[in-house]
Formats: C-alpha cells, sequence, structure tokens
C-alpha cells in the first residue's frame, strides 16, 4: 500500500524523493534496466553486431521486434492466467532467472562462438529470443505491480525518475561502448563484453524490482473479458495510435545501419547511443512536467518530433548525423512515457488486466514493423523507408488529437 513520503527536508527534485520503499525500489530497478538496455540497445548495439555480421536488413529488423514484441505480445493470453495471483510480484520473480538465462546465453555465444559465424548467430538470437520471451511473461505482473503499488499521481514521476538518472548513466555507458568496440579484440569479443555487461545490470535490476511490497488481493477466478475494453470508444482510440506508432517505428533500428552501411560511422556508434541518452534523459524533465497536465499532449509532441527524424535522416552531413539520435531519444522518450501512463490512467481497475494485456499485445504485433523496415531499405532503399516512417508518425499525430482527456 502507498504510504506518502515522511516529513523531512523537501527534495530538490520531488520525482527523486525516494523515501518510501517500493518507489525507491522501482525508480532504482529502472536505473539498471536502463544500463541494460544500453549495453543491449536493440537499435544501436544490436544493430550494428547484425551488421558487422552481414544479416540481410530484414533480419536486422527482427532484432528489435522480437524484444519489444516478445514483451508485448503474450500478454493478452497471460492475462487471465496473472489475474489469479494474489500478489503479481511472484511471478515476476519466477521468471527473471529465465529472462537472466537469454542474456547470457547471448554472452557465451559471443565469447566461444566467434570462428562459427552461422552458430555465433544462432546462439544470439536464441538467447534474444529467451529474453523475449519471458519478458512477456513478467511485462504484465510488472505493470499490475506498478498500478497497485504507486497511485495515478505518482506515476508519471516515478518514469521520469527512472529515465533521468537511468539516462545519465546510460549516458556515461555510451562512451564504455565507445571504448569497448575500439579496444584491440577480436569480432565479436567486444559484444561479448558489453553483452555481459548487460546481463549484470539487468540481472541486479530484476532483483531488486522482485523486493518491492505488493499488498494481497483476492485472486480474480472469473473469466477475462478481453472484449470489455474495445466497447469504451477512448481504448479504442487509443489502440489507433499504439497501431500507427507501431507501423512508424519500422525505421528505428535502420538510422544506426545507415550510418554503418551509407555513411561510414560505424565506430561513432558508442558516441550515438550517448547522445541517444542524454537526449532522453533530459527531454524527460519536460515531458514529466507536462505529463502531470495529461499524457495526450506528450504523446502528441513525440510524434512531431518522430515525423521529424527520418527527414533529417536524409539531410544531414555525416558529421552531423548524431543529431539524429539526439532526436530519437526525445521523441521515444515523450512516446515511451506517454503510451504507458495513458493506458494505465485510461483503464478502469476493473478491466486493467484485459486493458493493458490487449493494448500492449496488440502493439507488440505490429512492433514486426521492422522486419518489414528491413525488408523496405533492402528493396527500395533507405529514402523510401524514411519517408514512409515520416508519413506514419504524422498520421499519428493528427489521430492523437481525437483522444479522450484522461481523468
Amino acid at each position: 500500500m502507498w504510504k506518502g513520503p515522511r516529513e523531512g527536508r523537501r527534495s530538490i527534485l520531488p520525482i527523486l524523493d525516494l523515501r518510501e520503499r517500493n518507489y525507491r525500489l522501482a525508480v532504482v530497478n529502472g536505473w539498471l534496466v536502463w544500463l541494460g538496455d544500453t549495453f543491449l540497445n536493440p537499435n544501436i548495439v544490436l544493430s550494428g553486431f547484425a551488421a558487422k555480421l552481414g544479416a540481410p536488413g530484414a533480419l536486422i529488423g527482427l532484432l528489435p521486434a522480437l524484444l519489444q514484441a516478445g514483451g508485448m505480445v503474450p500478454q493478452a493470453f497471460l492475462a487471465p492466467y496473472v489475474a489469479r495471483f494474489p500478489q503479481k510480484i511472484v511471478l515476476y520473480r519466477k521468471v527473471a532467472a529465465l529472462r537472466l538465462l537469454g542474456v547470457v546465453l547471448m554472452a557465451f555465444s559471443a565469447f566461444l562462438l566467434g570462428p562459427w559465424p552461422g552458430l555465433l548467430f544462432a546462439g544470439f538470437l536464441l538467447g534474444l529470443l529467451l529474453n523475449a520471451l519471458f519478458t512477456g511473461v513478467s511485462s504484465l505482473p510488472f505493470w499490475e505491480v506498478v498500478a497497485k503499488t504507486i497511485p495515478p499521481e505518482r506515476r508519471a514521476a516515478l518514469f521520469s525518475a527512472r529515465n533521468l538518472v537511468g539516462g545519465l548513466l546510460a549516458f556515461l555507458a555510451g562512451f564504455l561502448v565507445r571504448e569497448i568496440l575500439a579496444l584491440p579484440l577480436p569480432f565479436p569479443l567486444p559484444y561479448a563484453l558489453l553483452f555481459s555487461l548487460g546481463a549484470l545490470s539487468f540481472g541486479l535490476g530484476w532483483h531488486l524490482f522482485g523486493q518491492v511490497d505488493e499488498p494481497v488481493e483476492a485472486p480474480r477466478t472469473a473469466r477475462l473479458d478481453l472484449k470489455a475494453p474495445l466497447l469504451r470508444p477512448g481504448f479504442r482510440r487509443y489502440l489507433r495510435v499504439r497501431v500507427v506508432l507501431g507501423l512508424a517505428g519500422m525505421a528505428e533500428p535502420f538510422y544506426a545501419v545507415y550510418a554503418v552501411r551509407a555513411l561510414g560511422q560505424g565506430e561513432e556508434l558508442g558516441l550515438y547511443l550517448s547522445l541517444y541518452a542524454l537526449s532522453f534523459t533530459l527531454s524527460n524533465l519536460l515531458w514529466a512536467r507536462l505529463a502531470e497536465k495529461g499524457s495526450k499532449g506528450v504523446l502528441r509532441a513525440g510524434a512531431a518530433l518522430g515525423f521529424l527524424a527520418p527527414l533529417l535522416a536524409l539531410l544531414l552531413p555525416p558529421p552531423l548525423f548524431g543529431l539524429v539520435f539526439l532526436l530519437q531519444g526525445a521523441y521515444l522518450a515523450a512516446l515511451n512515457l506517454a503510451t504507458t501512463t495513458y493506458l494505465l490512467n485510461l483503464a478502469p481497475p476493473e478491466e486493467r488486466s484485459a486493458s493493458i494485456g490487449l493494448g500492449n499485445t496488440v502493439a507488440g504485433v505490429f512492433a514486426f514493423s521492422t522486419v518489414l523496415g528491413g525488408w523496405v531499405a533492402d528493396r527500395a532503399g533507405f529514402s523510401i523507408l524514411f519517408l514512409l516512417a515520416a508519413g506514419l508518425y504524422a498520421l499519428a499525430f493528427g489521430l492523437g488529437s481525437r483522444l479522450p482527456e484522461e481523468g
């Protein structure tokens, strides 16, 4: 049960008031997950790894799709099972070790299978798939626990606090990534080190969130009605926006691929990672303030910036290409914050599991748009891919105006 912060000195930044235990654990979990996501960033590190292996565009697009869709697609099917747990954190703890096993398999493959590129990629892909699959099992319990332990007025602050410090850590880690990739070691040993650091960060972060004190609630044994949220016009409009945003995301991993293959900027991936993390972090200060008045405006701002990024990618010279990642960090921060908080605030308590599960499952299916993006890049070129993404972000901006206000 939520307990407000105790009396005492006021924090300089209220979002970083960590005196409440559950809030503190959820925030620090986010910081460590940020580090893990930096070392295994799908749009930069993993795409760069696959590009160096010579993987085709569609296969490169599959990597971020597996991570995103694997964590979201199973949720609607798992929602009835999760609803039976009096404490969802129990299920979260059980699958954390299996998620970690997938990342460890990626690291071991990179350490041991370098002389056999086919086996290396197979082991890497199997570990990624294992991690993604069990992320899907743990994702719904995570959101349920957040909804039960963090009150609505503190949820935007929670995600902003996670992103603020976590993004700063990721910014610094980006320079470490750059140094590791520049080490005089044969490929893929630098990536093996990155995958190992990711496993360490994720493992500790998942362990800490598993210590959250979740209140017990009566298990819901009644059949979960996944159609109920669809009866609400507001939820249907939300789904339309999520679908279009998912399609617009088809270009996200290909800015790094474009930099490596078309611009010859492969050695700058670590710098791009730092710029992305810095932008994501600093922009969250603005998005958090705007989200206090409602997430709808933040979502539309993110879509507007998403429209600009692919256009800039086509216009900027190689030395200035890092600006694309600055913009990408800002709009993905806005969209990540807005889509999660809007869904949590939109769903009535009795439909929370169904709304979260259905919404994330639909969005997860369209995360595979990056595979389509890879096919478009291979067949029609990066210019067509980026222009298509810009058009879809413009459409999402327009559809976002029709979303109902929260509350």
